[in-house]
């Protein structure tokens, strides 16, 4: 193969890394912080060039337990749909329940529908459900 050759292929390589990682980059920034309609807050740290993404969040959420401390999250990003999971135990509670939000990124704003999975002391599973929209801060 002729330098001229390898040369344009490792151009084309490096093209599309960068824009793979700049695509990921302006669809959701890492590092970023973003706040839901109930003043929760969420942080995301890193990323990676799969669309795997990993932060915390912070609840804020009136009538809900596991509040004012961080849990960590972890997600993915695939084009504009976006999915996040918190595991709400960590260093000061467990809620022994999880929520998976699920959503589209348009601009600045993460529109999401969530479904939060309890273990109930009983054994008994509860699943409740709703929307929530997150706004990047500047």
């Amino acid at each position: 193969m002729s330098r001229c050759v390898m040369s344009r292929i490792v151009a084309a390589l490096i093209f599309v890394i960068v824009t793979s990682s700049v695509a990921l980059a302006d669809g959701l920034p890492i590092p970023s912080y973003w706040l839901n309609q109930r003043g929760s807050e969420m942080k995301l740290f890193s990323s990676d060039a799969q669309g795997n993404f990993g932060g915390v969040f912070i609840n804020h959420a009136a009538g809900f337990a596991c509040q004012n401390t961080p849990y960590d999250l972890g997600g993915h990003i695939w084009g504009d749909r976006v999915k996040f999971v918190v595991v709400w135990k960590n260093f000061a509670a467990d809620c022994h329940s999880k929520t998976i939000w699920r959503g589209w990124l348009i601009g600045n704003t993460l529109h999401t529908r969530w479904v939060l999975i309890s273990d109930n002391p009983d054994g008994t599973i509860t699943k409740l459900h709703g929307f929530d929209v997150f706004q990047l801060q500047p």
